[in-house]
């Protein structure tokens, strides 16, 4: 019976020493990697590190006493440090790993496009025997022919501008033009009776490392950072227009950010070029650093680091935050071009994603004092307030791991993971409040020739110098320390609520009037890949969303025709679109990308012979 006993009690000690060992050695290995994520400051660490050591020692004492209470509060308290760890352990790798993608998408993308007529004969490359193209010095036009012409031999023809090119083309002067895809949604813009004469036979997709290196120490020393907001959704890597342009200035020593918005159409000369001005918001389609070139030399300052989010981008931002509070200077209803018609009022607003977006958007419908784009941007800055505001307050805490996977791939920059785990870091050393001022860049309104669209007059808005020159003193006050007057509450106070708001028609319309919330087309965005002459399912994977009615299917329209079975797929790129038209009478389009490649081995696996816009 005491062998019996004794031997119990050796066993039962010897699993004791399993656990402590197990927990001691997972708390080690615990506290290396929170030290090796260099996020958490040193004041925490040394706090994780005794309570560590107390815990432990707590339960060195309740395990190896034999005593059958302490031995199970030692296991109970065993198991909750261990539940501990691993949840912390949760989300610090969340962190890490999301972290760990900034700075790594350092590149553009152009997607060059063979275009023919509708109605013409050719169908593939193979049918064409010459190519009209324009080029200037920001262009990547030169590299995407040499790829082209690795395909197959085409005579190349030059074009002074886009509007010879496309007449010779309309007037079968040439067979094809190849042109990138956001400058043709500009020449469709200056040109509606463009809209559905021509359809694009094959892709050209060039990708271009973006060479911005200015880091410098963002705990320590002053920053700026370009915010462009991309007027498209989808890819954010894909050169756009830029529909938002804002400078930040940050100090991390006074706390201090300093937010300059440059209207869209604002006429400056774009970094590398000669001749005419061009707006800033066509600086985007020759990629981002032709953005921040141009805004250094306007605005006389280095440009450390880039931040581009598109549509897509913000609306999941504050929505992953769970709204934000932004302050309006105005009370007025948005229209259905930004998004939705929403009351908002002068003070602040509670806002969620989608109504941040028309918020932001909204140009038209504000008052004549606001100034049109000028208000647009003073808009834009409160909206950046509201999600600095919010990204920096305890309350981020309750959807941190949502906020993360929310923000996975919306947006790009150039600012290492090692850049913002130290302003973590410091933010949580500090746990600080920011001081945020706004400024807007003012001009007048004039029409001139652009560097991006030089046979026509557009509307510009031409600087007045005097703006330019206090927004660049403005930038060298927040750079020497000096604290500015801040244009927003430290706090949001008596938020309001946007209402949503039916809109009126109007006794003659000139488009189709939204009534409630549209519908919502959803697919992979992934360019879909198929072999000639095979047979898909094109509404396998595509779904619709309506308030209403759960049961609406898409129409499908190919090359302006509706889709059928008869209908015949071009080698290449081909563009499906699908449409739906709710009980309102709401009518949604959108374009999706149909790659057809082919397979002369029957193996069922496509030729590498066809360009697709993922090489």
């Amino acid at each position: 019976m005491w062998y019996n006993d004794l031997s119990g009690d050796n066993m039962k000690l010897s699993i004791n020493r399993i656990i402590y060992t197990i927990v001691a050695f997972l708390s080690v290995l615990f506290l290396i990697f929170i030290i090796s994520t260099n996020m958490v400051p040193l004041k925490y660490l040394l706090l994780l590190f005794v309570i560590f050591i107390l815990y432990d020692v707590g339960l060195l004492f309740l395990l190896f006493k034999k005593h059958k209470i302490k031995n199970i509060i030692g296991y109970v308290l065993s198991g909750i440090l261990v539940i501990i760890m691993g949840v912390l352990f949760y989300y610090l790798n969340i962190t890490v790993g999301f972290f760990k993608g900034f700075g790594t998408n350092k590149y553009k993308e152009e997607n060059y496009l063979v275009l023919v007529l509708n109605d013409s004969r050719y169908e593939s490359l193979n049918d064409l025997s010459n190519i009209g193209y324009t080029s200037n010095e920001l262009s990547n036009i030169d590299e995407a022919l040499t790829k082209l012409n690795e395909k197959i031999t085409i005579q190349n023809v030059k074009y002074d501008n886009n509007v010879e090119l496309f007449e010779d083309l309309i007037n079968k002067e040439i067979d094809s033009v190849f042109i990138e895809e956001s400058s043709m949604s500009l020449i469709y813009e200056q040109n509606e009776e463009y809209n559905g004469k021509f359809r694009t036979i094959y892709t050209i997709n060039i990708k271009t490392e973006i060479e911005i290196t200015k880091e410098t120490d963002v705990t320590n020393q002053p920053f700026t950072v370009y915010i462009s907001g991309i007027d498209s959704y989808g890819s954010i890597s894909t050169v756009s227009r830029s529909d938002v342009n804002m400078i930040a200035t940050v100090n991390p020593k006074t706390k201090q950010v300093l937010l300059i918005s440059i209207p869209r159409d604002y006429y400056v000369q774009l970094r590398g070029t000669t001749g005419y001005k061009d707006k800033l918001t066509h600086a985007g389609l020759y990629g981002v650093e032709t953005s921040v070139g141009t805004l250094e030399d306007l605005l006389d300052v280095e440009i450390n680091y880039y931040a581009r989010v598109n549509f897509s981008s913000l609306e999941q931002i504050v929505d992953a935050l769970g709204g934000v509070d932004v302050y309006s200077k105005y009370t007025f209803t948005t229209s259905p071009s930004a998004g939705g018609t929403y009351y908002f009022t002068e003070g602040y607003n509670h806002m969620n994603g989608k109504q941040a977006l028309a918020f932001s958007r909204e140009r038209k419908k504000l008052p004549i004092s606001a100034g049109g784009d000028r208000g647009r941007g003073v808009n834009q800055q409160a909206v950046i307030d509201g999600i600095i505001r919010k990204a920096t307050s305890p309350a981020i805490i309750t959807g941190y791991s949502k906020i993360l996977s929310s923000l996975n791939g919306t947006f790009q920059t150039n600012m290492s993971d090692n850049d913002i785990q130290k302003l973590i870091k410091m933010q949580l050393n500090d746990m600080a409040s920011w001081n945020i001022t706004s400024y807007s860049l003012d001009g007048t309104d004039g029409s001139e020739y652009t560097y991006s669209y030089p046979t026509q007059k557009l509307y510009v808005m031409k600087p007045i110098e005097e703006t330019v020159t206090e927004a660049q003193g403005l930038i060298d006050k927040v750079i020497a320390g000096e604290l500015l007057e801040s244009s927003y509450d430290k706090e949001a106070t008596d938020v309001n609520d946007p209402v949503y708001v039916e809109p009126k028609p109007s006794p003659e319309p000139e488009g189709p009037t939204i009534i409630g919330e549209l519908p919502v087309i959803s697919f992979d965005e992934t360019p879909l890949i198929m072999i000639k002459g095979t047979i898909i399912d094109l509404l396998s994977d595509v779904t619709v969303t309506d308030k209403e009615d759960g049961t609406l299917k898409p129409t499908l329209t190919f090359n302006g025709l509706p889709f059928t079975d008869t209908s015949i797929f071009l080698e290449g790129t081909n563009i499906i679109t699908y449409s739906v038209t709710d009980s309102d009478n709401n009518t949604v389009t959108k374009n999706r990308k149909i790659v057809v490649k082919l397979d002369l081995n029957g193996d069922g696996i496509p030729d590498d012979d066809i360009s697709t816009p993922s090489e």
